[in-house]
């Protein structure tokens, strides 16, 4: 009979550390990464358009500047023009970046500490169930 407990026992061990005791970990594992994974693709799209836009307008400024004008004193004004337009224009985009910057590191921050709850949830229910099994099997063993 101790014969049986012991392999019973070894058994039990063995099926500790399967693979589907620690499956709902690695989904969400997998969950966060994919939510991960899509606010870093979000942001790439949201720092793109903001550059497209940018260089249209900063290309739409240029064709501003290099208009013919009727008097020389107007080229001077132009160019002034030109310059505000292009500050303003750097100003709007560094705070566009920075926006999406701020919005992008707020998601992941939010994300990480409710995957990280969730998964030290899921290992401590794991963890108290492995213990319930070492319990049982010295149980037998014994």
């Amino acid at each position: 009979m101790a014969k049986q407990n012991a392999k019973s026992a070894a058994n039990d061990i063995q099926n500790l550390f399967g693979p589907q005791g620690y499956q709902s970990v690695f989904k969400t594992w997998a969950s966060m990464n994919e939510r991960m994974a899509s606010i870093a693709i979000h942001a790439g799209t949201r720092a793109n358009d903001i550059a497209s836009e940018t260089t249209k307008e900063a290309l739409s400024n240029m064709r501003d500047l290099t208009k013919v004008r009727d008097a020389v004193s107007e080229y001077g004004n132009a160019y002034k023009d030109f310059v505000k337009k292009q500050a303003e224009l750097f100003t709007r985009a560094a705070q566009n970046y920075s926006n999406e910057t701020q919005r992008v590191g707020t998601k992941a921050a939010e994300l990480a500490s409710k995957s990280g709850e969730e998964i030290s949830d899921k290992v401590t229910t794991a963890a108290e169930g492995v213990a319930q099994t070492v319990h049982s099997v010295t149980q037998k063993a014994a």
